[in-house]
């Protein structure tokens, strides 16, 4: 969702809001634990290439920040446009202690 995920011409996050306009209060989700391929359906060619360019990185990612990858239960990532019409991108993870720990990454 950064300003840096620009890729072939444009940037991927404003590919994921425009799947969330369309969708109308559903959300978009990219799972990252347990990762799962059919997040993939609906995404435009230029946000599967940075997905998967990000599942590739992602255990050096976990490596680099001292993250031991068994930690982590569940973990993704949430677009949507809620109901007072505004976007928010919520980032979920699930740790092997049972906590939850959410983070609006833009709201």
């Amino acid at each position: 969702m950064s300003g840096m995920n620009y890729i072939d011409g444009d940037f991927v996050r404003e590919d994921m809001y425009q799947l969330a306009r369309e969708r109308r209060g559903e959300r978009v989700t990219v799972s990252w634990v347990p990762s799962c391929a059919s997040d993939s359906d609906g995404l435009s060619p230029r946000t599967r290439k940075s997905l998967e360019h990000y599942r590739k990185a992602f255990p050096a990612y976990l490596k680099r920040h001292n993250i031991d990858a068994d930690a982590i239960l569940e973990m993704r990532t949430e677009v949507y446009v809620a109901e007072n019409h505004r976007m928010y991108v919520r980032s979920y993870a699930l740790d092997d202690r049972g906590k939850e720990h959410v983070q609006f990454v833009w709201a």
